[in-house]
């Protein structure tokens, strides 16, 4: 019996020292195990230019107390080119609580590329671990002075009269803002569908308050028996931010139907000459717009003739 109570108050001793080595050895200054490692990625935009973005990346990590040579190693790539920018080093601190922790990273980007970004955590020369993103759509970003907080609403059109094979036609856009501006331009142009051409366009510079319903309207003059595409174009600061448009169909009977691509229409040019686009003979004051290319053929015809004559 003597002998199974030295055992056991010889196992209880083992046991006991057995969970009081850690704290020696701490006492004693012995390192616990290091440990580092990605967790996350958020980017934040900090400013933009007309050019360029500056991004700062968020990297969350979870780290022991202690990590000694640690860094994270930002690479940006061209992805379309598959080329290496630039290269970021920084260095993750030596002490902070177990857990997780951000490091932080500011990086300016060209805002016409996409980008692929490496994040790599080298530890004693040695990568730990990594991860890759893909940035896009930085040219999306805008400078404060060229946001715009704008949406449409209806748009409306009226037919003012016809004269001379034109119509003329007063759209109305109704836009809300959220913000108040003070220089904003609206173009208003229309399109004739079938060709892409310019037939008539009008800018107007207004002063907008949010919260209230803004008419924006201007009269235009364009060939009847035509479809056209009335855009509202919004400027600011010298950009084009929004674009809205509109369908106007003044010849019903030739809209291509949706499963059909292509159809035959019969457009005349010369029904689309604007007077103020400047002509190399002007015509006279009597002549009837929009018939300038059929006098000069014939005035043409009739030289010709003239001479065959003589």
């Amino acid at each position: 019996m003597k002998n199974r109570k030295f055992v056991l108050a010889g196992i209880v001793v083992l046991i006991a020292v057995a969970m009081a080595l850690p704290f020696v050895a701490n006492v004693y200054g012995k390192k616990s195990e290091e440990h580092v490692f990605l967790r996350d990625i958020d980017v934040k935009v900090n400013w933009v230019n007309d050019s360029h973005a500056n991004l700062e990346f968020i990297v969350t990590v979870h780290r022991s107390e202690i990590v000694t040579n640690a860094t994270l190693v930002i690479s940006v790539y061209d992805r379309n080119l598959d080329i290496l920018l630039d290269r970021y080093y920084i260095e993750i601190p030596k002490k902070s609580a177990k857990g997780i922790d951000e490091v932080k990273a500011n990086v300016s980007l060209e805002k016409d590329k996409t980008y692929r970004i490496t994040f790599k955590i080298e530890k004693n020369n040695e990568i730990v671990n990594g991860r890759a993103i893909t940035l896009s759509g930085l040219d999306t970003l805008l400078p404060k002075d060229k946001m715009l907080k704008m949406t449409l609403k209806d748009v409306d059109f009226y037919v003012i009269g016809v004269n001379d094979g034109k119509v003329n036609v007063r759209a109305r856009f109704y836009i809300q803002s959220m913000e108040d501006y003070s220089d904003v331009l609206f173009h208003i142009k229309a399109i004739q569908a079938e060709s892409n051409v310019l037939a008539d366009e009008s800018w107007l510079n207004m002063n907008i308050q949010k919260g209230k319903t803004v008419l924006a309207e201007a009269n235009l003059t364009v060939p009847k028996d035509y479809n056209y595409i009335v855009k509202l174009e919004v400027w600011r600061n010298g950009s084009m931010l929004k674009v809205w448009s509109s369908s106007l169909s003044l010849a019903p009977t030739k809209r291509i139907p949706k499963n059909i691509t292509e159809e035959k229409v019969g457009f005349k040019v010369g029904e689309f000459v604007v007077e103020k686009t400047p002509m190399p003979i002007r015509p006279s004051k009597t002549s009837t717009p929009g018939f300038e290319i059929p006098i000069a053929i014939l005035a043409l015809k009739g030289a010709l003739i003239l001479r065959r004559i003589t």
